[in-house]
């Protein structure tokens, strides 16, 4: 059994989808195969592999560290190992998926299946809009709705079904990020409804103008990352939360006039698009 990290204490699972500790290639094979987009040669202290881990860890609310702490090995095995199920009561591979905590060419293949069977890119990767739908199929999905700020049940395939934001939260980041809408308002009203769809539009998710539990996580996902470049740019000590409050707007302000953008506080997309291009090249130098 490899050591993951150095000065890391290997100890036995204490979930029981984990049969061991995972070495550093074997977690990024998982964490390539969920869809994060990490090297798989890397070393554990390559800057795109700790983005990974850390994006892992805020997605399902765990210490967050970008090391392979025991939390964060567990969650992994745990949903490898409920994907594998699943895949095996929908796709029935020839032989059966072990429902171990290792993602290798077998689950990648079945996957695959999977994806074409039910219209889905067929890349062998489960990322979230292919666990979504494999979930789907497994249980009965119940969409958030404006007076539903929980889903009902537990999904089989996610992190605990407790929404990441209240309705105002939601309303909080549209409006930072530039969308012209009444935050008094429910999310039905059709000016949100428009701005929702247009984010989902941009990230790639169902343009249904609802905030559904993908497009939560994306919102979650784009906060953080903001939070995370303005912390590196404006090399302060922000915190990386997934809100977006008078503190993101402070500092938006402030890379705002840095960079000659027109100062607003607020992060539309020329902003963020900004703030990622500085991110970047502040890695490679």
């Amino acid at each position: 059994m490899g050591s993951l990290v150095s000065g890391m204490i290997l100890c036995p699972a204490v979930n029981a989808a984990r049969s061991q500790d995972y070495t550093v290639a074997q977690f990024l094979s998982v964490l390539n195969g969920l869809g994060y987009a990490v090297p798989l040669n890397a070393p554990i202290d390559d800057p795109r592999v700790r983005q990974g881990i850390r994006e892992f860890q805020f997605q399902f609310q765990l210490p967050v560290d970008e090391t392979l702490n025991i939390p964060t090995q567990d969650k992994a095995a745990d949903i490898v190992r409920t994907l594998q199920l699943g895949l095996n009561r929908t796709v029935r591979p020839n032989p059966e998926l072990p429902g171990s905590q290792f993602y290798g060419k077998q689950t990648e293949e079945a996957v695959k299946k999977f994806q074409q069977q039910n219209r889905l890119p067929a890349t062998g990767i489960a990322n979230l809009e292919t666990r979504r739908r494999l979930n789907d199929l497994l249980n009965d999905a119940v969409p958030r709705t404006e007076s539903q700020n929980s889903p009902p049940s537990q999904p089989a395939l996610q992190s605990p079904a407790l929404s990441i934001y209240t309705d105002a939260q939601i309303k909080a980041i549209l409006a930072g990020f530039g969308y012209d809408i009444n935050q008094k308002a429910p999310l039905t009203d059709a000016p949100t409804r428009r701005a929702i769809r247009e984010l989902q539009q941009i990230y790639g998710l169902s343009e249904t103008g609802l905030v559904n539990r993908a497009t939560e996580e994306k919102l979650s996902s784009v906060m953080r990352n903001l939070r995370n470049n303005l912390k590196a740019i404006l090399r302060s000590d922000f915190a990386i939360a997934q809100y977006y409050d008078s503190a993101t707007q402070a500092a938006i302000r402030q890379f705002q006039a840095r960079y000659g953008l027109r100062v607003t506080g607020l992060a539309n997309l020329e902003t963020r698009s900004r703030l990622d291009d500085e991110a970047r090249r502040l890695r490679r130098n």
